[in-house]
């Protein structure tokens, strides 16, 4: 029975603030100088937590260039910092020749990065973000497009 209660209040005080986000984002990556797309989806765990995880990849520059990010993120009113864990593939150099030979070749790497993103409108979802790692400084804009979730009720009939 405590085991039930335990469990219970967990699912339900979890669930009084979760929302799912899933999202759109353009960025630049300075450190390499590709253009990315991307597309992510994150859970709101508190008002002040959330968790997530993206996929972005490089249509425009290089073939088969992804990364996979996974982060927690932490809301300080219009700003949220976040850290997380990145996988990614990258080719060994911008020309993707490997030491003279005709192949193209690649390399997994897996790192750590943080971030900031700023909320641009204070009624609007669009961020600018900045994230950072050992290989990559990347700055873009990112927008849910799709929410999932409980909504916060304006009980303000003036609007």
């Amino acid at each position: 029975m405590k085991n039930f209660l335990i469990t219970t209040f967990l699912l339900t005080s979890l669930s009084l603030h979760s929302q799912v986000h899933i999202g759109t984002s353009g960025a630049y990556d300075f450190e390499n100088e590709y253009s990315k797309l991307g597309i992510g989806i994150n859970y709101k765990l508190t008002p002040k937590v959330t968790v997530g995880g993206g996929l972005m990849i490089t249509p425009f520059d290089v073939d088969d260039d992804y990364e996979i990010m996974l982060n927690v993120k932490y809301n300080l009113g219009r700003f949220d910092v976040a850290a997380g864990y990145m996988f990614h593939e990258m080719p060994d150099d911008h020309m993707g020749m490997h030491m003279g030979s005709m192949h193209s070749s690649s390399e997994n790497h897996n790192e750590p990065y943080v971030g900031i993103a700023y909320k641009l409108f204070k009624n609007k979802k669009l961020k600018i973000f900045y994230n950072q790692s050992e290989s990559m400084k990347t700055i873009g804009i990112m927008t849910p497009i799709f929410n999932i979730g409980k909504k916060k009720m304006n009980h303000n009939m003036d609007q």
